[in-house]
């Protein structure tokens, strides 16, 4: 590839201070929807990547996909819905399966399409893949994370001529730690390009120079030119800020040789620029239009934010000159009853409930997220630090990724890079999680060539590792973590925050961070980052629970007060359960704790289950005490529970039913006041009281009535009339008040009508409850939820919920194109 530098004095930049709106619409009409009309068979037996190959009887789906949450055909003892009970090894994926399948689909180019380049683009098969086109193979992947496109021109019939995709995904036993899901589960697309057009992922945005008053933004554009003749074009630049004015506007002729790429440098500089932050996450567009002769052969569009990120020990982080703690959560990439289909809304949704929870960062664990995920980060304001890989040459699985390593991890690097690259949301890139030889000789030596690989892409961002305890190397000594920090410019700890203050005496100018803790120390991790400005935040272990890893975090009641868990969880567990929300997006006990340490709510309640006699109850690393926002412990009147207020108020006081039960300071370490309560049903109330003994506000819980209804409600009453929409509806039982009845776990019959199928439907129930994906879910804690898709139609759509002797419940959503 060359690289060709344009002289300032040939970029032609336009400012305009006072820019009317653009009234030229800017097509960008290279991608096209690939997801619809596929045939698929989960079938390790058969080879069906031949023209000839009869699929008449293969399932007819619409991506993304994902066969692992799929019901198994026969239902037995052994087979319950998509759950194959006492699978070997299968717990780290939550009892789901992987196996082997195969997808095909049929598709004509008319005669517009001619002397085009056509790629396939795959934002993420699971796992390991091949792609045939009419009978030939064209290219295949092993990384289930990352991204890939295939140049398949060469393969394709002539125009008019039917043409045929085959796609062999292999997710093997024992491939991964956690849940992978099985089978192309992101988004697909086709592209058909001009013989000389944009590359793809080839534009790069990096700002600079960056104050409230102005900006410079540098354009890298890397252009193709797949012809056998030297091509000259003219390459437009235009420049849209976040309302969509054009603000400027470049011009540059080129010539490219045949058969070879060419990168070109323009740049712009910005007056009063709109800055991306967390709360107003503004986006400008660069439109790229490539012409020949005066006639249009190319565009292209790259969204980009303008931001300044800085990290030192002195200062910490600061985003735009402005400090910033973390408030980090780790994700992994399901979407809990959709299994791994990455949905666009799914996406945006997981995005969106964090947020709402007072998460300010998100920790892409353990591999590169969805194009999706990352969109929504830009868009509504969420910070990301993109994670790579969970192992390099060292297995933690058998079939895990250890295996192709050393062949992919360049490729694979490359892709997550050239594809994040221009989201303003990344701040980091991450090259590994808790890596076995991260302080071997070995081990420094794939570190450095991993962070040099990254910064020839991107210099803008730090890098990062996420650094264990040596629990994996017995007989190493902590000390000798200091080689795998020595690699990275900020050093992440997974639950070794009691090493921070030491750390630091020892290397005062290394930037730390907590890239994992535990509910264990949940008050200890944020103190320290309050405390320092060299630990730059917290990344909670984990957000949102996750299938797999089977009951990771759990409070067991044992006889015995010293007796020890296992790591994970036998049937009918399958959810990890160490979220601060669960698989239906909803609170958690323990998130209600982080809301008072955060600073986002100043007091909250929780009461604990009766304790059964004569037992001890024991909290797993990742657990949580088994209390409730609830008030409702029908059978145990008279018997005395644990209360705990979390509070930063300087004293709070607690009532029941209008009599005061006492009045405590809450600990300044846990901010916590326990009480414990004799329980009448009624109301509990909490109270906030300021230093002048000023009541300044109350919590309350209430014992509810009796099930009174049943609630169906849509989180969107309009959507998309297409086959990619999908939308939530939350179910839940309430008393005559409105108030969502505590444990119930009874079970609700749901029924789609019109222009929509119901594609999920469950509880936050973390062990196992049936199907995924039928008409029937059982309630957890009185709520529930179904995912219903567009069939692509106009149309009113009915869902219709029925449970016990309640009266049936409707909710009404409108589909419009």
């Amino acid at each position: 590839m060359n690289n060709l530098s344009i002289p300032i004095l040939l970029v032609a930049t336009l400012f305009l201070a006072n820019c009317s709106k653009n009234n030229n619409v800017f097509l960008n009409n290279r991608d096209s929807d690939f997801n619809k009309n596929w045939q698929f068979i989960e079938d390790s037996c058969i080879d069906a990547s031949t023209i000839d190959f009869n699929d008449a009887e293969w399932q007819k789906i619409d991506l993304p996909h994902d066969w692992s949450v799929t019901d198994y055909s026969v239902q037995d003892s052994l087979h319950v819905g998509p759950f194959k009970k006492q699978a070997v090894v299968e717990n780290d994926q939550g009892f789901l399966r992987g196996g082997t399948g195969w997808y095909r689909k049929y598709f004509t180019l008319n005669t517009a399409d001619s002397n085009r380049v056509i790629y396939l683009n795959f934002d993420g098969i699971m796992s390991e893949s091949k792609v045939w086109v009419n009978g030939k193979l064209a290219g295949h992947h092993v990384y289930g994370y990352t991204p890939f496109n295939i140049n398949i021109t060469p393969y394709l019939s002539s125009t008019e001529e039917e043409n045929l995709i085959a796609i062999k995904v292999l997710r093997p036993q024992d491939c991964s730690r956690w849940f992978t899901g099985a089978g192309i589960y992101r988004n697909v697309s086709i592209s058909k390009v001009n013989p000389v057009h944009v590359a793809p992922w080839g534009v790069s945005a990096i700002g600079s120079d960056i104050t409230d008053d102005s900006a410079r933004v540098d354009l890298d554009i890397t252009i193709n030119n797949s012809t056998n003749n030297k091509s000259e074009i003219e390459v437009y630049t235009a420049l849209l800020d976040p309302n969509g004015e054009e603000i400027g506007q470049t011009v540059l002729p080129i010539s490219i040789e045949p058969n070879s790429d060419i990168t070109l440098n323009t740049y712009f500089e910005i007056n009063n620029p709109a800055l991306w932050d967390l709360e107003t996450p503004q986006l400008y567009t660069a439109n790229i239009t490539l012409t020949k002769n005066g006639k249009t052969i190319d565009q292209f569009k790259q969204p980009f934010g303008i931001r300044s990120l800085h990290f030192s020990a002195e200062k910490g982080f600061l985003l735009n000159g402005k400090p910033i703690l973390l408030k980090g959560g780790c994700v992994h990439h399901d979407n809990g009853l959709l299994g791994a289909k990455a949905f666009k809304q799914a996406e945006y949704r997981k995005v969106s409930i964090m947020k709402k929870n007072g998460f300010n960062a998100i920790r892409s664990s353990h591999n590169p997220p969805s194009k999706y995920l990352l969109q929504a980060c830009d868009e509504l304001g969420m910070l990301v630090i993109n994670e790579s890989f969970d192992m390099w040459h060292k297995a933690k699985r058998e079939n895990d990724y250890h295996r192709y390593y050393k062949d992919w991890w360049k490729k694979d690097t490359r892709s997550m890079v050239m594809r994040d690259r221009n989201h303003p949301s990344i701040i980091m890139w991450s090259i590994g999680n808790e890596i076995p030889e991260r302080a071997l000789s070995s081990g420094q030596k794939i570190a450095d060539e991993a962070y040099q690989f990254i910064k020839s892409i991107d210099n803008t961002r730090p890098i990062t590792q996420a650094v264990n305890g040596f629990w994996d190397n017995p007989g190493l000594p902590w000390d000798s973590s200091a080689h795998a920090f020595e690699q990275v410019d900020i050093g992440g700890y997974n639950y070794q925050h009691q090493q921070m203050e030491r750390d630091h005496k020892m290397y005062p100018d290394r930037i730390m961070y907590m890239s994992e803790s535990a509910a264990e120390h949940i008050h200890e991790t944020w103190a320290l980052v309050k405390k320092h400005p060299y630990i730059i935040g917290d990344f909670y272990w984990t957000s949102i629970d996750y299938l797999g890893e089977a009951g990771i975090a759990k409070a067991i009641y044992s006889k015995n007060k010293d007796a020890e868990l296992p790591f994970t969880m036998p049937w009918p567990w399958y959810v990890s359960n160490c979220g601060d929300i669960d698989i239906i997006g909803n609170k958690k006990p323990i998130s209600y704790l982080r809301d008072v340490i955060w600073g986002n709510s100043k007091l909250e309640i929780a009461v604990h289950e009766p304790i059964p006699d004569n037992m001890h109850e024991i909290i797993y690393f990742w657990g949580w005490t088994n209390e409730y926002q609830s008030w409702n412990w029908k059978g145990h009147e008279n018997e005395k529970l644990q209360v705990h207020v979390y509070s930063t108020y300087p004293m709070v006081q607690l009532e029941l039913n209008g009599k005061v039960i006492g009045e405590k300071q809450p600990s300044t370490d846990s901010l916590t006041a326990k009480f414990y309560v004799p329980y009448h049903p009624g109301n509990l109330v909490a109270i906030g009281i300021d230093n002048n003994g000023n009541e300044i506000e109350r919590k309350v819980l209430s014992t509810t009535g009796e099930p009174f209804q049943l609630v169906l409600i849509p989180e969107r009453k309009t959507i998309d009339a297409n086959r990619q929409e999908i939308t939530y509806i939350n179910i839940e039982i309430t008393d005559k008040e409105g108030q969502v009845i505590p444990f119930d776990s009874s079970i609700v019959e749901l029924n789609v009508e019109g222009e929509a199928e119901l594609i999920a439907a469950g509880s936050g129930n973390p062990k196992f409850n049936g199907s995924l994906q039928d008409n029937k879910l059982r309630l957890f804690n009185g709520k529930g939820i179904a995912i219903i898709r567009s069939n692509g139609k106009e149309g009113e759509i009915k869902i219709t919920g029925k449970n016990r002797n309640i009266k049936e419940h409707n909710a009404y959503i409108n589909a419009v194109k």
